[in-house]
């Protein structure tokens, strides 16, 4: 059960900017805390390191009980570099307020959190993933489904926190990670916020892919503003696929189009770019997965 010590609503502060770090476990590029985190967190096992920065660290986890076992299937954020003791519990307040309320397949979840423990942390599911930026970036060419595909798993995670009356806030490739089968995770709730509510800084947030009007910075959180960056993800796979079809690459152009509309209430809403994900994505499944050689006749 969430722990819920602590709450303080409308906090969008983002603790881990550097996300998409996570994935480099098996390289070894681990930069390690400067103060030590306790063995034991609440009923947890802390484990080795396998990211560290000024803003958090993240070790491997295990259940206290678990003495012994081999297992570690769990990540434990914590913040012992960060002095601003407020931000913290602000931070773990806001991840654990929207993790007791929005679950989804595709959405990071959040098991446990204390704001009020001597040593705040949040504990989830430990993932064997790499970042989409450096899917982005490797210069590997996806099929255009594939890149429909895993925007679609995103866009769904949305729909799932747009309906709870939430605002992910912070939407890049860095906060989506890809696991080795194409299943898509939306992670780092760190900037999330109820909706219609104001945000009080734009530090945390990539502007690159933040929309126009959340950088003015006293506009009410909606969710048009996750489907601005979400549509500038989704530009971004089309610099990244193989070549198709006009037609095809006009219909999805159009579709990145309505979600990157310079006013907000033109922008499509997020169950309406599901279904338009669907519908491109499974027009075109055929012409990229199909019989191998012919077909053998009994």
């Amino acid at each position: 059960m969430l722990a819920k010590e602590y709450t303080v609503p409308d906090v969008h502060d983002d603790l881990s900017r550097d996300a998409d770090q996570i994935s480099n476990l098996q390289a070894g590029q681990i930069t390690q805390p400067q103060r030590d985190t306790p063995s034991i967190l609440g009923i947890w096992r802390v484990g080795e390191a396998i990211y560290g920065s000024n803003q958090c660290s993240i070790h491997l986890g295990q259940p206290a009980d678990a003495i012994n076992s081999p297992r570690w299937d769990y990540a434990i954020k914590t913040f012992p570099n960060c002095s601003d003791s407020w931000q913290i519990k602000r931070h773990v307040s806001q991840v654990a307020a929207i993790g007791e309320r929005v679950t989804h397949p595709n959405l990071i979840a959040t098991l446990d959190a204390s704001a009020t423990a001597a040593t705040p942390y949040i504990v989830m599911p430990r993932l064997h993933a790499t970042s989409m930026h450096q899917q982005l970036q490797s210069g590997e060419i996806k099929p255009l489904p594939v890149a429909l595909w895993m925007t679609r798993q995103i866009a769904e995670a949305l729909e799932s926190i747009h309906q709870a009356g939430w605002v992910h806030g912070n939407v890049t490739p860095h906060h989506i990670m890809l696991g080795a089968s194409g299943h898509a995770m939306l992670i780092n709730l760190g900037c999330a916020q109820k909706m219609h509510t104001v945000s009080s800084s734009l530090d945390s947030v990539d502007r690159l892919f933040a929309s126009p009007e959340s950088l003015v910075g006293d506009l009410a959180a909606m969710g048009a503003m996750d489907i601005y960056s979400l549509g500038k993800v989704l530009w971004q796979w089309l610099t990244a696929t193989e070549p198709a079809s006009k037609t095809m690459l006009e219909s999805v152009a159009t579709l990145v189009e309505s979600m990157l509309a310079s006013d907000p209430h033109e922008r499509p809403s997020i169950s309406s770019i599901v279904m338009q994900l669907k519908q491109l994505e499974f027009s075109v499944l055929g012409k990229h997965i199909g019989p191998q050689g012919s077909l053998k006749v009994a």
